[in-house]
């Protein structure tokens, strides 16, 4: 079944009126990363430090848009509007979101150890300076 997905014609050509097992299977995949969205947006609000919360963000805005996008395609594959409900618009979204899961790939190996030990060093700091105190 995945062997048809390196096919032009599988994603270019206007699919048929019955859903197939893998527009099912996006469409689970779709709703996972919205499941998700409501798990990173849990645990970002009981997290306290600020560079956390910015990596968590960006896994947050991933997810729900991933999700979002790729539940609109399904409701068109769904509806089999003509032109919106070619599986290339799905693969689209699954390429964008591989793209932006590499962007923040990139910035968990570069920028996020660096801004961790740098908060770190403020709040140490922060503590014993008189005034009032910040998270």
């Amino acid at each position: 079944m995945f062997s048809k997905l390196l096919e032009n014609n599988f994603w270019f050509s206007q699919p048929s009126s019955f859903l197939s097992q893998l527009d099912q299977y996006l469409a689970y995949f779709f709703v996972a990363c919205l499941a998700l969205t409501i798990a990173v947006w849990a645990i970002k609000r009981f997290s306290v430090n600020q560079v956390k919360i910015k990596i968590l963000n960006k896994f947050f805005y991933l997810f729900l848009t991933i999700g979002l996008s790729g539940l609109v395609w399904y409701g068109f594959r769904y509806e089999n509007t003509p032109i919106f409900a070619l599986r290339a618009w799905a693969g689209l979204v699954l390429l964008i979101g591989l793209i932006w899961v590499l962007f923040i790939v990139k910035y968990l190996i570069f920028g996020f150890p660096a801004a961790l030990k740098e908060y770190d060093r403020e709040m140490t700091k922060s503590k014993y300076i008189p005034g009032p105190k910040t998270r």
